[in-house]
């Protein structure tokens, strides 16, 4: 189990909003407190986030993190729920469960009604609201969460403990029999406003270490959180507490492992993947040199033991047709010189493959990657391809798979007279480096087709996003989505977990 500590300030963050004190004015990082949150990552790769602040989106893009498996609350004040609605591109791939007091969950329906609604308003989040109305263990993302009730000031609010782990903020005081849920406990995070000076509903440092001196099976670690700008600052603050208990920071991770170990430290955010680059509209020639002279940089850098940059190029073609190595002449249905005439272009490339058109309005990707760091062989790649323009078109509401013993991805293939090629596929491999990629039919016109065999099938019939929706697509927005979706895809079988 991992623990990624997003913030750990108080409502109002530290610095303060106009503040000049000593904490505000720290130059420490580990002084720089956004609002109070946490992400828990289970052994399983679910991932669980506590409390969504409003500072959510830059939490969310410090670390990298592009889904979530559900959403915990402790409580409806702002400082916790304020980021919910940058969740909405975390939602893109299907609705996300939040768990929380039936209270919490009506208010957030209250202030968030544009998402709730009979007519939820066009690209809001996807939630799901899940009550937790009694205080016994439940199973959320096979993980068996034990709410436990604390009192912030006069409201009951709820932390978690899940596993050895038990997360609590904006307590003020807890009734015995839920302080024992945390006996036993290995980390706790807990949260402590100030010093020494009381305050209605949070409780301080003081009241921390009254309550753990008191415990009789401490655990084995306590960070201090949700810390205002009154509390000292962390070198000192770590100074002055007692060993087994630290003062929590922005980006610490925690590790709990299987074997008993833990680990403590700075979250790394995982290098890039890959680059990017959005050629544009872009001759087939020029494209096809620059894939080669990044292909070759790549197998050059592999053959040094150097651990190259994949990369991926999106282009748009001007009228062009290219026939890969295997590809039959006679699937051309015209002479080249024919097709020259009518404004088309013709290339003979190494990829794999028959005949096909690229032309404006299609977007055509060209990953040059080394699969091996990607833990692919080149059919799980090419299955990876073919998943990514599934799952593109599913948003879309574009029902689409495989076809059995043809690349690419199709529609209607159970219905042989209507069966369609919506995208085709052609690469090229060399010491595991790939080239050449994908081509999606987005809005370009079809007729060019009607001059070959489309990928080698006779009388192959295609489609298009546009003919299917009987709209115009927006191209750029179609592409940003495609991108989204490989790398989430390239991420998944890098084994990252943040």
């Amino acid at each position: 189990m991992k623990i990624i500590i997003l913030g750990s300030g108080t409502s109002t963050g530290v610095p303060e909003v106009g503040c000049g004190c000593g904490t505000c004015r720290s130059c420490d990082s580990h002084d720089k407190r956004l609002r109070a949150s946490i992400l828990l990552i289970t052994d399983q790769g679910k991932r669980i986030l506590i409390d969504c602040s409003p500072d959510f989106r830059e939490q969310a893009n410090r670390i990298g993190l592009d889904y979530l498996d559900a959403v915990l609350l402790t409580h409806e004040h702002y400082d916790h729920i304020g980021g919910i609605d940058d969740l909405r591109t975390i939602t893109n791939r299907g609705d996300l469960p939040i768990y929380g007091q039936s209270r919490v969950l009506q208010s957030i329906k209250e202030r968030l009604h544009y998402i709730f609604s009979d007519n939820p308003y066009p690209g809001a989040a996807k939630l799901t609201l899940n009550p937790i109305d009694d205080l016994e263990q439940c199973s959320i993302c096979g993980e068996a969460v034990m709410p436990i009730e604390i009192m912030h000031g006069r409201l009951p609010i709820l932390g978690y403990r899940i596993g050895d782990f038990t997360y609590i903020t904006d307590m003020k005081t807890i009734l015995p029999d839920q302080w024992a849920k945390v006996e036993g406990t290995r980390v706790l995070v807990v949260n402590a406003l100030r010093m020494l000076r009381p305050h209605p509903s949070h409780q301080t440092i003081q009241d921390v270490l009254a309550l753990w001196e008191a415990m009789t099976q401490k655990p084995e670690q306590t960070f201090l959180t949700h810390l205002s700008h009154h509390a000292p600052i962390y070198r000192e603050l770590s100074q002055l507490l007692p060993e087994g208990m630290a003062v929590a920071y922005d980006g610490l991770t925690i590790t709990i492992e299987n074997n008993q170990s833990m680990t403590y430290q700075d979250f790394q955010k995982e290098e890039d993947l890959f680059n990017y680059q959005d050629c544009g509209r872009i001759a087939y020639a020029e494209a096809w040199e620059k894939q080669h002279q990044l292909f070759d940089q790549i197998i050059k850098e592999k053959q040094e033991g150097k651990k190259p940059m994949s990369q991926i190029l999106f282009c748009e073609h001007n009228p062009v047709f290219t026939i890969g190595k295997h590809g039959k002449e006679e699937n051309r249905l015209f002479s080249v010189d024919y097709l020259r005439e009518q404004g088309y272009e013709w290339f003979e490339v190494e990829r794999g493959g028959d005949v096909t058109y690229h032309g404006p309005g299609q977007i055509t990707a060209y990953p040059i990657l080394d699969l091996e760091q990607f833990n692919l062989g080149l059919k799980a790649y090419i299955d990876l391809l073919e998943d990514s323009v599934i799952e593109l078109l599913d948003f879309y509401k574009i029902k689409a798979t495989r076809n059995k013993g043809a690349t690419g991805v199709w529609l209607d293939v159970d219905e042989p007279t209507k069966a369609r090629k919506i995208c085709a596929i052609g690469v090229r491999s060399s010491r595991y480096v790939t080239m050449h990629g994908l081509a999606l039919n987005v809005n370009n016109d079809l007729t060019p087709f009607q001059l070959i065999n489309p990928c080698g099938f006779i009388g192959g019939q295609v489609a298009s996003m546009k003919s299917e929706l009987g709209r115009e697509l927006d191209f750029y927005t179609v592409k940003q989505q495609l991108l989204n979706i490989i790398s989430k895809r390239l991420k998944a079988c890098k084994g990252s977990s943040l």
